[in-house]
């Protein structure tokens, strides 16, 4: 009886072992948002998650072809927010070194929520395509000694 026990709490000691080191190995943070025009799907996702107001938020956005699902290089976009005081930010997308993956930062002055958007084109000939707003919880701002160094 007692090897009985004792080979199941090793068991379920390793079991305990084996997903602490596979959630370590797994990805950080919540997973991208993904939204869809009629031409592209968009992953997004920031950092940090969630945002906090004053700081500075690097969102990385991920772009492919909706229907071959190949990453689309050399497009031109932008992401914008604007909050419920009518306060506004925006930046255009600088491409990444990764296929298909473009960076913004946006920097929200208050706490709240805030709709955020995007447009994107493939090439300055294709028609500007934007997605549909998604709402943005912003976390209130930290204490100036506690903000990252920018």
């Amino acid at each position: 009886m007692r090897r009985a026990g004792a080979r199941a709490a090793f068991v379920a000691a390793g079991a305990v072992g084996c997903l602490t080191i596979a959630a370590a190995c797994g990805p950080s943070g919540p997973p991208p948002l993904r939204a869809w025009s009629d031409s592209y799907e968009f992953r997004v996702t920031s950092d940090p998650s969630p945002p906090r107001a004053r700081e500075t938020i690097l969102y990385r956005v991920v772009v492919l072809d909706r229907k071959s699902h190949q990453v689309i290089d050399r497009g031109e976009g932008q992401i914008f927010a604007s909050s419920q005081d009518r306060a506004n930010t925006y930046d255009s997308f600088t491409p990444a070194p990764e296929a298909g993956t473009y960076t913004a930062r946006l920097n929200y002055i208050t706490a709240g929520d805030w709709k955020v958007g995007i447009r994107f084109r493939r090439d300055s000939t294709a028609k500007l395509e934007r997605i549909e707003d998604w709402v943005q919880t912003v976390r209130g701002a930290r204490p100036v000694g506690e903000r990252p160094i920018q």
